[in-house]
């Protein structure tokens, strides 16, 4: 009962849609009327005047970012006696609830902030590893999209660099997630991956 308490905890608070509030609250709009309707930072950054737009990123990026990290910190030791696994189950649900979130019929973000919150929470290092990768390919290609999906490819290799004799052991959990979310962020970045394509 704890346990499915904790990952139903989890998957709302991740779940929360802090692109679609802030925009809402500040703007009176609906961020998912504007740009590719995404309700991510990057997205509802757009919806502010220039002076605004770097203010609202980061705000809403911090926002995104804790609703990963914090469930990882409070709720992950709390689960299955094995605080690992535990965390690594809460990180999960906390990204999940965002893609899918509930309070918006199920249609949320693409998960990268809340996908960072739970690595910080995880393995800090590889996190760090893997955001000097996304600065790299964003500042080559100046496309957000695919400097994200290389920070999920980022993350599965340096979670897995940094602990190679631990990785397939006994931080199997965390490598399995990594390895998911480098997979997850491909896919909810499949729109702008066609849109690429299509030039």
């Amino acid at each position: 009962m704890r346990f499915a308490f904790a990952l139903l905890l989890a998957f709302l608070l991740g779940a929360i849609p802090f692109g679609f509030l802030v925009v809402r609250v500040f703007l009176g709009i609906d961020v998912r009327t504007r740009g590719s309707g995404n309700i991510g930072a990057t997205n509802a950054a757009r919806c502010f005047a220039k002076r605004w737009k770097l203010v609202a990123f980061l705000g809403i990026y911090a926002l995104d970012f804790f609703k990963g990290w914090l469930p990882v910190l409070l709720l992950g030791p709390w689960l299955l006696g094995d605080p690992v696994l535990g965390s690594v189950l809460i990180g999960l649900s906390a990204v999940l609830g965002h893609v899918f979130t509930p309070y918006l019929g199920f249609k949320g973000g693409k998960g990268v902030a809340t996908s960072c919150g739970v690595l910080f929470g995880l393995d800090w290092l590889a996190l760090l590893l893997a955001l000097a990768v996304f600065a790299l390919v964003l500042g080559l290609t100046r496309v957000v999209a695919l400097g994200s999906i290389a920070l999920g490819i980022g993350l599965a290799v340096a979670v897995i660099a940094l602990h190679p004799e631990q990785a397939f052991g006994e931080r199997l959990a965390v490598t399995m997630l990594a390895l998911f979310l480098a997979v997850f962020l491909v896919w909810t970045h499949r729109s702008n991956l066609k849109a690429l394509g299509k030039g």
